[in-house]
């Protein structure tokens, strides 16, 4: 009979181990404490726990993650660690992953010093990972240094265990032996994080020392330690308010690497090419979705926009985050940030679009067509689209700032929200050609409207294809 090892749980002997030994664990504590200024400054931190599954974890908000969070899991050894003892550890980093699989994004053995022959684990990750931003461009090298660092992993822990450390696992030394260095620590992660605050050395004693009895306190052993109820200690520890970064979302393209501090939405897969509507809804609108409804949750109502994206997912980022929704967006362009609450001034004159308003019916179908720029009504005509049922806008001057693309932003929406309640349209066909912040700005507005298709250029087949159906 094969021998099934038990999932981890939080009363079995290794859940309980740390629980009991808690006096001499103020390593991990210590470690994690240092940790904390930085996970405060990344808006999808959600809170931490020492003594859960692991030593410490934390938790961050991943809107495609299956459970909608991700945990950091870090397991502090304050010892001596042999070779063999490393092997152990990753084994049960292996089995945790087996156990409870998309919960955990990484594993990290936090130690004084790696045992020699293992010490490149540490050291030439960190050093591949340092230099991949100046290769970011050149994939190939890249893959050339995954390569590598994957043949020696899995030359001393042979496969399935050496793909997973490598996938999976981290490792970090990291010397800690007294209180005094721990506080150390924690000063210059405060003062990397928050640059702006100017305290005294009485209040940065006072902060750690709230922080650490928080942590050691019995009732705290084993629970989760908020987001909010972390920042609420060190403010009042402090005696002002720390200067937390706002609500960011950088959308990922398939030109960029991920970066974990920040809360991230990965459209990779909406950006090389356009996908099925299914695809589009499934991958990118319910993930949308959900961080909407967790922003709220956070009391957020001002979201800034950074990334690269398609026009269709554009689009969705501003009708998910909608005006109507209670949200606004700063939009990161070349040109600086435009807000979509940059409203235009009364008696200034905005470009105007040339429109060409179409012959429908009552209950009809209606084919918008926005060009800047670039003008794709000709494009809809030659697919088989009659000219006289489309609504063209065409604007042939680009869009300089905020004020003036919401200026357009009303022209275009209130003429088509006008021609739909006039014929109660049942939907309507959107293609659009222009600046990705526009999209943003378009969809933000796009309350109250009846079901859209949005549509991409697909550069292969030269043709439009559909996306995305928003109702």
């Amino acid at each position: 009979m094969t021998y099934k090892q038990p999932v981890p749980t939080l009363t079995d002997a290794k859940g309980m181990g740390g629980v009991i030994a808690q006096d001499g664990f103020e390593y991990q504590i210590w470690d994690g404490l240092a940790r904390l200024p930085a996970w405060l400054q990344n808006p999808a931190f959600e809170g931490m726990i020492f003594e859960g599954l692991e030593d410490l974890e934390a938790r961050f908000f991943a809107p495609l993650a299956p459970h909608g969070s991700v945990i950091d899991r870090h397991q502090a050894k304050s010892g001596v660690l042999k070779p063999a003892d490393i092997k152990e550890i990753v084994e049960g980093f292996s089995h945790y992953h087996d156990s409870y699989p998309d919960t955990a994004r990484t594993h990290i053995l936090v130690t004084p010093q790696i045992p020699a022959t293992l010490a490149y684990m540490a050291k030439d990750r960190d050093r591949v990972r340092k230099a991949r931003p100046f290769y970011d461009p050149f994939t190939e090298i890249k893959a050339q240094f995954d390569a590598k660092f994957r043949a020696d992993v899995v030359a001393q822990y042979p496969d399935p265990l050496g793909g997973f450390v490598v996938d999976f696992v981290d490792f970090e030394e990291r010397n800690i032996p007294d209180e005094n260095i721990a506080r150390s620590l924690f000063h210059s992660a405060f003062h990397e994080a928050f640059p702006s605050l100017d305290l005294k050395s009485s209040q940065f004693r006072k902060v750690f020392d709230d922080l650490l009895a928080m942590a050691k306190a019995n009732h705290n052993i084993g629970s989760f330690l908020t987001r909010s109820a972390l920042v609420q200690c060190i403010e009042t520890a402090m005696g002002e308010s720390l200067p937390l970064p706002p609500f960011e979302l950088h959308v990922l393209s398939d030109r960029k690497e991920s970066t974990p501090s920040m809360l991230e939405l990965d459209a990779a897969a909406f950006s090389a090419g356009a996908g099925s509507t299914a695809d589009w809804h499934e991958g990118l609108l319910k993930p949308l979705q959900r961080t909407a409804t967790w922003l709220k949750q956070q009391g957020a109502s001002r979201l800034s926009l950074k990334g690269s994206y398609r026009l269709s997912a554009g689009f969705a980022l501003g009708w998910t985050f909608r005006s109507a929704s209670g949200f606004d967006i700063d939009i990161m362009t070349r040109d600086g940030v435009w807000a979509t609450d940059d409203r235009p001034e009364a008696g200034v004159t905005y470009p105007q679009w040339d429109v060409s308003e179409p012959q429908l019916a009552s209950d009809d179908v209606l084919t918008v067509s926005i060009g800047i720029l670039r003008d794709p009504f000709g494009d809809l005509v030659s697919a088989g689209i009659a000219p006289d049922r489309i609504q063209r806008f065409h604007l042939s001057v680009p869009v300089t700032s905020a004020k003036e693309m919401q200026a357009i932003v009303g022209q275009l929406k209130g003429r088509v929200a006008g021609l739909a309640a006039k014929h109660q349209l049942k939907q309507i066909q959107l293609y659009y050609a222009g600046p990705s912040q526009f999209a943003v700005a378009l969809g933000h507005r796009w309350n109250s409207m009846p079901e859209t298709v949005l549509h991409e250029f697909n550069v292969g087949t030269r043709e439009y294809v559909p996306t995305l159906t928003l109702r």
